[in-house]
């Protein structure tokens, strides 16, 4: 089963929704200016190449070599062509973590393994269990910052993960969907490390953090090229469409909405979580990303319950379905603007009277 937030669809009337963990500042004006500029852009194919994508994003990320880019329509198709032609023998993640990985696993005809090394509260990792239960020829994947936990490993200990599964003759996807959310970006973001370890590939997305989850626009990197060139034999031709290309080449430019974002989301996080900790009935999970994971603590209701209960009111939250090591007493909740943020707030309130 498809396990996400942002269903919206199921619902009428007005919906908050709290369960997709989208940037609210939606979609950047500079896409809607190239947009309306390249709307003849339509009338022909992509760039079966994508050599323009390729460019902007390469600039984006101060990559010199645009061979090192893998366009993708989104970053789930990332996931999948790149663990269907990793060669691996096994896929391993962590536990709780996004379950596209597992499936992507499944529809490889791979063996997956989920391994427990959080702490008891989700703020770091066991790297020595982690590489412990490694096993040679395993492709790992990292979602770091980690959904759901909002867990974010330091470039020190990533590159301590890379380094010893180069050693086991593994691969290392990791999974920085979040990354450009936190406060320390792009210090521990591992792009810039792919030179030094051809090992890992490094997936990023236009969805999360651009507000964008429409356009399909997701991004691989490495330096690898074998791997990038097995992911690549895998794709479907004209795998991005032309507003997708509009985009790539309009949004890693927009400095303004960039900068605005990051400083918005530091803002509103930490306001989210000073409300929900009040909160003495709930458990709030502290996150380096856009969204908190918060468990039930009276248990005297599931998150299902108080989903169904929410969404009465306006109100649209994550359970955790599809997370394994999670109970039915956890959900996520987005980082959305100050109005929501409060309207969510009082409605807890209200809740836990």
């Amino acid at each position: 089963m498809n396990f996400h937030g942002g269903d919206v669809y199921k619902f009428s009337g007005r919906i908050i929704d709290f369960s997709s963990n989208i940037n609210p500042m939606g979609v950047p004006d500079s896409f809607k200016r190239l947009l309306s500029e390249r709307l003849e852009d339509f009338t022909k194919y992509p760039d079966l190449e994508y050599q323009e994508v390729r460019e902007h994003v390469a600039a984006y990320l101060q990559i010199k070599n645009i061979e090192y880019i893998i366009p993708g329509n989104g970053a789930v198709e990332l996931i999948y062509k790149l663990t269907a032609s990793s060669g691996a023998e096994r896929v391993v993640s962590l536990s709780p973590t996004f379950s596209e990985y597992r499936r992507a696993a499944n529809a490889a005809g791979l063996e997956f393994n989920e391994i427990s090394a959080f702490s008891s509260d989700f703020t770091t990792i066991n790297m020595e269990m982690l590489i412990g239960n490694i096993k040679p020829h395993s492709l790992v994947i990292i979602c770091n910052p980690n959904n759901p936990t909002g867990t974010l490993v330091e470039k020190a200990a990533m590159k301590e993960l890379a380094a010893a599964l180069l050693k086991l003759d593994c691969r290392l996807i990791i999974d920085e969907a979040f990354m450009e959310f936190t406060d320390s970006y792009p210090g521990n973001s591992m792009v810039d490390t792919v030179e030094e370890f051809m090992n890992i590939t490094v997936i990023r997305a236009a969805t999360k953090f651009f507000g964008m989850p429409g356009i399909r626009l997701g991004y691989a990197v490495t330096a690898n090229i074998e791997a990038a060139k097995g992911a690549k034999e895998l794709m479907e031709p004209w795998n991005l469409n032309s507003a997708a290309v509009i985009a790539a080449c309009s949004i890693f430019e927009d400095q303004s909405y960039i900068e605005k974002a990051r400083t918005w989301v530091k803002s509103e996080r930490e306001y989210l979580f000073e409300g929900l900790c009040n909160l003495k009935e709930l458990r709030v999970y502290p996150s380096k990303a856009n969204f908190h994971l918060v468990e039930l603590i009276n248990r005297k209701m599931t998150a299902s319950q108080l989903k169904a209960d929410m969404v009465k009111d306006g109100i649209l939250i994550r359970t955790a379905e599809g997370f394994n090591g999670l109970s039915e007493f956890h959900f996520r909740l987005a980082v959305k603007d100050r109005s929501s943020n409060e309207t969510l707030l009082k409605i807890f309130r209200g809740f836990m009277k």
